[in-house]
């Protein structure tokens, strides 16, 4: 049996992949359409007199060919399928370009001027990664024109490779991630780059209120902004609640709706597009322009499903690592904090104890006799016991003391701007709500100013075992450092 720590970590890895298997279908959805995107770009060249575009894969070959340009030097796609770029090209050719097609698979644009061997003339060869549904760059693009068929298409291509460049930058940031918060706006980053858009934000469930808030957000501070999710109109719900993007071109005409957002952003024009797990929203990604915007390119569709997609995994992770969180630093029994919980709030507490010139107690407390008792009633008793005894006590204190189950029978208290008799009378009527089959000893010991957390705990547990070695079932202050 490994350590709490340990069974932790095999929990997170074993959810993570969890997580990872059941956004799989959504991605796959996802591949279709970057693959729709990849056709665009070879239909806008199929009717060029002397263009040919050709997809390669990692091993420099040919996936597929197309272009009239095939024809003039008596090729066609189905001669070139499968073949490497050695076997097309002589060896000397093949050797110079294979250094830029790895350039293009390494997610780096290239353009070449360049002189065919095959076709005796000077063209000019574009090299493009191709990314596929996770933002990862898995084949390349090889793309000839001619001198009079650049204009045009060399546009369409350079934003291809800005889009690519911008979702591989943010699945690489995103997987790169330690934290939740990091992943997140790893995703706003990506999202502002391929709608160039100066803002972009994630909204997820707040919760505090029935509405969303922005987690995350690039260009703009939008800290405490929350948009209900009924009464107020808001485009943020209407893409919730419906599942469906919603571009606003004019933000003046909005009136009252969003007018906050808008304010804050500066926004004229923004893009509200619903992250979707297995069809039902969970969170919303937000892009704003400052400048009007007639309509959304119809290239950004598939990159925002994209990038949502990963937002996705985001929220997911992020949720998992949360509810985590909470299960490594609770005891599984009594719902109480467990020790891992209160060394982390200990020290908490004598920090701000020292900020503001306060005091703060602790107090270690056992229940006595709990080993006879299990013994002779069995463990199922002893659960429920210690599951009374929880209850008693935690409808004794104030909200802000914590009270954890530091181990077996054994409780830690933290009184915080308690002096030591007001922590006595507290521990007092704790021992005195215990629950009647059993009795309780305790150690109280007050922070002496320069103490360590280690310090003071180590003077309560021995003023604790003061009391259990002088007949147990009392309390005892320990009155000063030693």
């Amino acid at each position: 049996m490994g350590s709490p720590n340990q069974l932790v970590d095999i929990a997170l890895g074993a959810c993570l992949v969890a997580v990872a298997l059941a956004l799989g279908s959504m991605l796959a959805g996802l591949v279709r359409r970057l693959r729709e995107s990849d056709e665009r770009y070879r239909a806008l060249v199929e009717h060029l007199p002397r263009a040919t575009v050709v997809v390669f894969d990692r091993g420099l070959r040919v996936e597929r060919a197309g272009g009239m340009g095939l024809a003039a030097i008596g090729l066609n796609a189905n001669d070139l399928k499968g073949r490497s770029l050695y076997e097309i090209l002589p060896r000397e050719e093949a050797e110079y370009l294979a250094s830029h097609y790895r350039a293009a698979l390494s997610g780096e644009a290239r353009v070449l001027d360049h002189h065919s061997s095959i076709s005796g003339q000077d063209y000019r060869l574009h090299l493009l990664p191709l990314a596929d549904a996770r933002g990862r760059v898995s084949r390349g693009l090889a793309l000839t024109l001619d001198v009079t068929e650049r204009t045009v298409v060399e546009r369409e291509l350079g934003q291809h490779a800005m889009d690519v460049g911008a979702l591989s930058e943010a699945m690489r940031a995103l997987a790169g991630s330690a934290s939740p918060s990091a992943g997140r706006t790893a995703v706003c980053e990506g999202a502002r780059t391929v709608a160039g858009a100066p803002v972009a934000a994630l909204l997820e469930n707040s919760r505090h209120s029935s509405g969303l808030e922005a987690v995350a957000s690039v260009g703009a501070k939008l800290s405490g902004l929350v948009w209900p999710l009924t009464g107020e109109p808001s485009r943020a719900a209407q893409a919730f609640t419906g599942a469906e993007p919603i571009f606003v071109a004019d933000a003046v005409g909005e009136g009252d709706v969003d007018r906050e957002f808008y304010r804050r952003t500066g926004a004229s024009s923004a893009l509200w597009h619903p992250v979707l797990y297995e069809g039902t929203a969970i969170g919303v990604m937000v892009v704003a322009w400052r400048r009007r915007v007639a309509d959304a390119s119809p290239r950004l569709a598939p990159l925002m499903d994209v990038l949502a997609a990963e937002a996705a995994v985001a929220i997911g992770r992020a949720k998992l690592l949360e509810r985590l969180g909470r299960m490594a630093r609770t005891d599984d029994l009594t719902g109480l904090p467990n020790r891992r919980a209160w060394e982390e709030e200990l020290p908490r507490e004598i920090a701000r104890a020292w900020r503001g010139d306060t005091t703060v107690c602790v107090a270690m407390l056992d229940l006595d006799r709990f080993k006879e008792y299990n013994d002779t009633r069995g463990h199922q008793a002893g659960d429920r016991l210690l599951k009374k005894v929880t209850a008693a006590w935690h409808s004794e204190l104030r909200p802000y003391d914590l009270l954890a189950r530091y181990g077996g029978e054994e409780f830690g208290l933290i009184l915080p701007g308690c002096e030591l008799s007001e922590a006595v009378q507290a521990v007092e009527r704790l021992r005195a709500a215990t629950p009647e089959e059993v009795s309780c000893s305790a150690g109280i010991a007050e922070w002496a100013r320069e103490e360590d957390p280690e310090s003071l705990v180590g003077r309560a547990d021995r003023a604790l075992y003061e009391a259990k070695r002088s007949g147990r079932d009392r309390t005892i202050a320990a009155r000063g450092a030693t």
